[in-house]
């Protein structure tokens, strides 16, 4: 054989040899991001509707293929207007119980329900980001069909995983209007945004094609969509709300930065983190409360978390609330 063919079938085998190598590294780092449950920490203290005086009418909805679990929120004379709460990534909507209050006391209807592999809702693990997406949009189904909810306008209302899943779910389904707070862009780009956090930038960016083809391969064209092409193509009234120190969602990979159309509307929370709805102060304690559930090794360890103030550490901001609330009308 001619040395030029063998220099080529060996280069061939070592490109494939990478891409395998490549592929296999984001499939681990798609596993450590989606590949588990969700479920309440034992250690923080998740406010409930009793808390707040809030009815709940637990609800059950399938979105295809999972049984997810919510409830309908309410609490005084409604007005005719139905916020869809969509949450971020953790042990489902029970992590934002006080915005869910806040939009009662404010005459809203709220429904929220846990995607799949959170918290109550059915399913081994969380399964990607587009999960968040079907669920908003079963959401939207059930409060259409449900006699409770019939004739409600429809509003969405997420953060972070919660704010990509109801910006994409919008241009799957007709609502009148959608807030997404702290919304990453693009699944490929959050993820592997994630991994040079704990790795390095390099390896993110190395990595990021493949977590593209593993999420193409799991949900077809859906797998990758992108948050702020939908905020423009939904033709509706969005606001997107970011935190300008916000380190979870670089900006790189932020909906608001990308976002371009005419119906968007967008509002940088200065001196705000992830959480641009909590007060600079709560983001203070949740960053440390976060910190510190990094280092528990010990029962003596957990002793501060009986103690942490968690009502003070989920205190609202109250003129990010009341921009939401006066969008919505």
């Amino acid at each position: 054989m001619e040395i030029w063919k063998i220099v080529l079938i060996a280069l061939c085998s070592a490109a494939a040899l990478l891409f395998l190598v490549f592929l296999l590294f984001a499939a681990v780092v798609d596993k450590v991001a989606f590949g588990k449950r969700a479920d309440k920490n034992p250690l923080l203290k998740y406010f409930t509707a009793d808390d707040f005086g809030l009815d709940c009418e637990p609800v059950c909805i399938n979105d295809g293929k999972t049984v997810l679990r919510g409830g309908i929120y309410r609490k005084q004379a409604q007005s005719g207007k139905l916020v869809i709460f969509c949450h971020g990534m953790g042990p489902g909507h029970i992590a934002y119980t006080t915005e869910i209050n806040y939009f009662c006391n404010s005459g809203y209807t709220v429904l929220a329900i846990d995607y799949r592999g959170c918290n109550m809702s059915d399913g081994k693990n969380i399964g990607g980001m587009y999960s968040g997406v079907r669920g908003v949009k079963a959401a939207i189904d059930f409060a259409r069909a449900d006699e409770r909810l019939k004739g409600f306008e429809i509003y969405l209302v997420g953060h972070s995983w919660g704010g990509y899943s109801a910006l994409c779910a919008s241009c799957e389904r007709k609502v009148s209007g959608v807030v997404a707070m702290g919304a990453p862009d693009t699944p490929s780009k959050t993820i592997a945004a994630g991994a040079a956090h704990v790795v390095s930038e390099p390896f993110g960016c190395i990595i990021r094609p493949f977590l593209y083809i593993i999420y193409a391969f799991r949900y077809g064209r859906r797998g990758n969509l992108s948050a702020a092409k939908c905020a423009d193509k939904n033709g509706v009234p969005t606001l997107l709300i970011h935190g300008d120190s916000d380190k979870i969602v670089p900006v790189c990979n932020e909906a608001i930065s990308k976002a371009k159309g005419k119906n968007v509307t967008k509002y940088i929370a200065a001196g705000k983190g992830h959480n641009p709805y909590n007060t600079v102060e709560a983001q203070t304690l949740l960053d440390a409360l976060t910190a510190k559930l990094l280092q528990v090794k010990s029962e003596a360890d957990k002793e501060y978390f009986k103690t942490f103030d968690f009502a003070a550490a989920t205190q609202e901001d109250a003129q990010i609330m009341k921009l939401i609330s006066d969008f919505i009308g």
